[in-house]
């Protein structure tokens, strides 16, 4: 299992209770940021955590465009 695939479940619960909508990844200065529908802001500590939020609402928004 890979760490981003650890992080998945984590992942899913982060984007519902904080209303995750977007993640923005700047890998040359090694910062990660979750933003919410809010407006808010959440530092992201790991690469592979803002990958795995950044695999799960790709995966969402796949089923929102199937329907």
């Amino acid at each position: 299992m890979s760490r981003v695939e650890e992080y998945l479940p984590w992942a899913e619960i982060f984007i519902q209770t904080r209303r995750v909508v977007a993640v923005r990844v700047d890998a040359e200065r090694g910062e990660y940021e979750a933003l919410s529908e809010t407006g808010s802001s959440y530092f992201i500590e790991r690469l592979e955590q803002a990958q795995a939020l950044l695999q799960v609402l790709r995966a969402a928004e796949r089923r929102i465009e199937k329907v």
